[in-house]
């Protein structure tokens, strides 16, 4: 049996993305948007190289956008917008390059391409 999709959104979810979620390295599409996610996007979801629609947004996740996503070259569609998170977006790397603003939009802490907010070249 496969398992294709997993649409866990608007479900209150609390708490952090569990990391084993990155094992599913089958999965197509995961949306787990509008819920109450806190922490980090687990860096385990680098291995979900099969993916093609990854839904963040509408969380408190926190954190940095890890380097290691843009090795998700499957990747279509990408939203974390209206979260918490901080840094450099992966800017325009393979298929992060064809994601707009709307992707990140609502990330004040967040700088880089596409967003019209400049990084300081020296991070804390």
């Amino acid at each position: 049996m496969f398992m294709l999709g997993i649409d866990l959104s608007c479900n209150e979810l609390t708490r952090g993305i569990p990391r084993p979620m990155g094992n599913l390295i089958m999965l197509i599409s995961l949306n787990l948007s509008h819920n109450n996610l806190v922490g980090p996007i687990p860096l385990e979801f680098s291995n979900l190289k099969q993916i093609e629609s990854l839904d963040l947004s509408y969380n408190n996740l926190n954190g940095k956008i890890h380097p290691k996503l843009v090795d998700i070259v499957t990747l279509s569609v990408f939203t974390v917008a209206h979260d918490n998170l901080s840094g450099k977006t992966p800017g325009y790397i393979l298929q992060f390059g064809t994601f707009d603003n709307g992707s990140y939009e609502g990330n004040l802490l967040l700088c880089g391409r596409p967003l019209s907010k400049v990084c300081n070249e020296i991070e804390p």
